[in-house]
């Protein structure tokens, strides 16, 4: 009976340090985001590229505001709703775009463009983008790896051999070219970052909806907004 209590009290034990675990890592990121990212002044926040830069943009549409994202992104997960609600007031003849950061390089958060490219040239990136977000930063699955993203295509029902082949179609690659060209062009380290009518790159730098109403009058009025 004594082994038995041992026990119990050993997993009781266990369990409270896994749920400490995961409550200290909580507040760790709610603190990360609140004091490095929404404190950042105007300067660090926001740049403006000069006018050779907007003319020899690779960014096709003028009126919009793009997202640079990424799987691995823990912010680009969290604000999925927020941005989603931008997207619903975008003005007519404007377009809110999501494109994968995406550099030469298979390392760092630029490596899961392919993923995204062929599952947009698919036409089901949206509603199997959550899956991808909890699969990369909850369940430590590696995308990149063959087998890994094989297990997790059945596990969403997208078929694997029709997968594979729009993964090396024209249209996925010339996506991803089009990715990594913008984000070598904008210079994009980090997600999620904001290009704005080509000529402004901004990070988010206040609570949502203020966020959306700072990137609207950017796309709108050429005018940032003060905090």
């Amino acid at each position: 009976m004594s082994t038995q209590n041992n026990i119990f009290r050993s997993k009781g034990l266990f369990i409270g340090y896994t749920l400490l675990v995961i409550l200290i890592s909580s507040l760790i990121t709610t603190a990360y985001f609140h004091y490095f990212v929404l404190n950042q002044d105007a300067q660090e926040s926001l740049f403006s590229v000069g006018s050779s830069e907007i003319e020899n943009s690779p960014i096709k549409d003028d009126n919009s505001i793009i997202e640079i994202f990424s799987y691995g992104c823990h912010y680009c997960a969290i604000n999925e709703e927020n941005v989603a609600k931008l997207e619903d007031r975008m003005p007519e003849g404007t377009r809110f775009i999501r494109l994968h950061i995406s550099s030469d390089k298979a390392t760092g958060l630029g490596r899961f463009s392919p993923i995204f490219a062929t599952l947009s040239v698919m036409g089901i990136e949206p509603q199997h983008r959550q899956s991808a977000y909890k699969a990369v930063l909850e369940g430590n699955i590696d995308l990149t790896d063959s087998q890994q993203l094989e297990t997790w295509l059945k596990a969403n029902d997208i078929d694997v051999a029709q997968y594979q082949q729009v993964s090396q179609s024209a249209e996925v690659k010339a996506l991803i070219s089009y990715m990594t060209a913008v984000t070598a062009h904008y210079k994009i380290d980090a997600t999620p970052t904001f290009i704005v009518g080509k000529k402004w790159i901004a990070l988010q730098d206040r609570e949502f909806p203020a966020f959306s109403d700072h990137l609207l009058s950017l796309l709108e009025h050429d005018k940032a907004l003060e905090k």
